[in-house]
């Protein structure tokens, strides 16, 4: 019997095998949720320096992406650990159960303070607003799997959900619910990449809602390895200032630096009973309202 291999097939072969020998660490994760999803690309920068940090060889790292998945299937998958291995998720008690989080805020924990976008129509009725209370007879939307919708709910506010985020900002247009809490960062950007589609939409700056709150990256427990590096770069990348350049330096957050400038006419505050943060004063990781020029004395 005729045993010889055509030449093309050992050269492809071989091509196989030292790509397989040049790569030492594959990462999988959900593509961007939409077009205008920069803080997927915020994620992705953040995630080369925290692996730069830990001695890794950029060059010999194979990071993969997959079409967008919702948070709630991505949560899935992330334990299962097969089609993605790593992810951003907001901080959760029940994922530190079956995923390894990496412990240090990918945006210092900026997501926990909140401006609302509003429909230009709610204008009046949110000026009069000067109480959790009186938030409480608004609704909000939220994503279904996200963890701020049990957060604002333990607290009294009414919240309805979807599992779109594109969907989410319909919502407000169409007065389905009269607003949407976003991060600090995320509001202004947002607005203005969906400024033709909903014009009657605005940031409304009088009110921020504040609960302790942070992004971590979470990896499968089938990745043990690839945790260990990001935990030692993100640490460094927070302890040498990495992660406030980046933010100082990325579309997804400089414009709101100062942040003296974001003080707002009101302050409320309420617990986030879905986890618990026991660095949250350290400056390396975390901004606080302090921040913001918000004493003590303003805290509602």
């Amino acid at each position: 019997m005729n045993r010889t291999v055509p030449m093309f097939c050992w050269l492809t072969l071989c091509c196989h095998l030292q790509l397989a020998a040049a790569v030492e660490l594959t990462i999988t994760v959900p593509g961007p949720r939409s077009q205008f999803d920069i803080a997927h690309d915020y994620h992705m920068r953040l995630l080369d320096i925290a692996l730069t940090n830990s001695g890794v060889d950029i060059s010999k790292v194979d990071i993969q992406q997959i079409p967008v998945i919702s948070e709630g299937r991505a949560k899935i998958e992330l334990k299962k650990g097969t089609l993605i291995n790593l992810y951003w998720l907001g901080a959760e008690q029940s994922l530190a159960e079956d995923l390894i989080p990496i412990k240090v805020p990918t945006t210092r924990g900026l997501i926990g303070f909140r401006k609302f976008i509003i429909a230009k129509q709610q204008i009046a009725d949110f000026s009069r607003i000067d109480s959790l209370q009186a938030l409480r007879t608004k609704v909000a939307c939220q994503g279904q799997h996200w963890a701020d919708t049990l957060i604002l709910s333990q607290a009294g506010l009414q919240v309805t959900t979807s599992v779109n985020y594109e969907a989410l900002f319909k919502m407000v247009a169409l007065g389905r619910c009269d607003y949407f809490p976003r991060g600090y960062h995320d509001v202004l950007l947002e607005l203005e990449q969906r400024s033709l589609a909903y014009p009657q939409l605005m940031r409304f700056d009088d009110i921020m809602l504040h609960y302790p709150f942070a992004v971590f990256f979470y990896v499968s427990k089938s990745a043990p390895g690839l945790a260990e590096k990001l935990q030692q770069g993100m640490e460094m990348a927070g302890q040498q200032g990495q992660i406030n350049e980046l933010m100082r330096k990325h579309p997804l957050t400089k414009s709101i630096f100062p942040l003296q400038n974001g003080k707002p006419k009101l302050y409320l505050s309420i617990p986030n009973p879905t986890m618990t943060f026991h660095d949250i004063n350290n400056p390396d990781y975390w901004i606080t309202p302090a921040d913001f020029g918000i004493t003590n004395s303003e805290n509602q």
